[in-house]
């Protein structure tokens, strides 16, 4: 039911933005559809080996302004490499499921009112990449086991200039079945000061015994002509049977774009639980020993077509200390953009 609803309130919006054309400078809209194929061939200590999908995927993102003070943001997740359990998680809120966040937005002035299916307000920089445009193997286990899309609310104030901002959050959390069985709490401070960007973030997620977990992350980020460097860092490890587990996670980032035609991507980062998994599930620590982790990963992108970077090639390798895993990704993605102005 909840899909009809998104799917009808997508085309009610998409609507009423060309029934507006040319009587409202305000209003626009457009469909960014994103397909992505993987080859993901992943070595284990030993001889194991496995080839996967990678993050082969089929994305669609539709945004526009309803007024010239209302805009809304559709993103929709149609394929994966194991696609039934978009459809299977439907409706809940512990897991990824089709649609990734569907909202309205309200920017009256230096106040913004989001309300729907957002992004949890937490984590630093890592977070604000699509996740189309990654490479899982080489990210944080934060953003891999975290479900971060949860329906609820936001309000927000930027300064004139737009270098700093506040915003407070109130939405369910991922501990819960379903949307709002449990809550999570989210305060977030932005600073854009020339080359220097900070997203510095607080919050309270509701677990399954009705406790508020505390995590806070620092992201900073420095851009230096063709270099961008990123140091994201958290009190908390993200863990795929217990979600968050009390520790450290620090990651830095470095990206190079020597021209239009190409970027380069390297990531280097420790995850470290402090707490013991046989305190958490008794007899169960050999199966889930203590988790500290070395995650180095590097990538290549290179954006092939004359004056567009619509078709993105890509080539990336990632190792894991914990798993002892080697992972290697060549793909392919393309950005189709079909857009409705004016």
């Amino acid at each position: 039911m909840k899909k009809l609803v998104v799917l009808a309130a997508s085309i009610l919006l998409y609507t009423l933005a060309q029934a507006q054309e040319g009587s409202d400078s305000g209003t626009s809209a457009g469909i960014t559809i994103v397909p992505r194929i993987d080859f993901n061939p992943i070595f284990y200590g030993g001889n194991d080996k496995e080839v996967t999908l990678g993050n082969s995927s089929l994305y669609s993102l539709f945004e526009g302004n309803i007024t010239e003070n209302l805009s809304f943001s559709v993103c929709n997740h149609w394929l994966s490499d194991e696609p039934k359990y978009l459809y299977q998680n439907t409706g809940r809120a512990d897991d990824v499921n089709w649609c990734d966040w569907a909202y309205l937005e309200y920017n009256p002035g230096n106040f913004i009112i989001t309300a729907g299916k957002q992004v949890i307000t937490f984590g630093g920089f890592e977070l604000e990449e699509y996740d189309f445009d990654v490479h899982l193997d080489m990210m944080t286990g934060l953003f891999n086991n975290f479900q971060c899309y949860q329906w609820g609310g936001k309000v927000g104030w930027m300064n004139d200039s737009e270098t700093t901002g506040l915003f407070l959050q109130a939405t369910s959390s991922p501990y819960g079945e379903k949307p709002f069985d449990a809550m999570a709490y989210s305060f977030q401070y932005q600073g854009y000061y020339g080359p220097f960007s900070m997203l510095y973030s607080t919050n309270f997620i509701e677990d399954w015994d009705g406790e508020y977990q505390w995590m806070f992350t620092l992201g900073n980020q420095l851009e230096l002509d063709s270099w961008t460097l990123q140091l994201d860092v958290s009190n908390k490890v993200g863990d795929p049977m217990f979600i968050l587990r009390d520790g450290i996670t620090a990651f830095t980032t470095a990206k190079f774009n020597p021209s239009d035609k190409w970027e380069f991507v390297g990531r280097c980062g420790y995850e470290k639980a402090t707490t013991d998994m046989y305190d958490l599930l008794p007899g169960l620590s050999d199966v889930y020993p203590k988790f500290d982790n070395w995650t180095f990963g590097a990538a290549a992108h290179c954006f092939p077509l004359r004056n567009s970077q619509n078709l993105r090639l890509h080539a990336a390798a990632a190792y894991n200390t914990f798993t002892k895993m080697t992972s290697l990704t060549l793909g392919a993605m393309y950005y189709i953009h079909i857009p409705r102005n004016n």
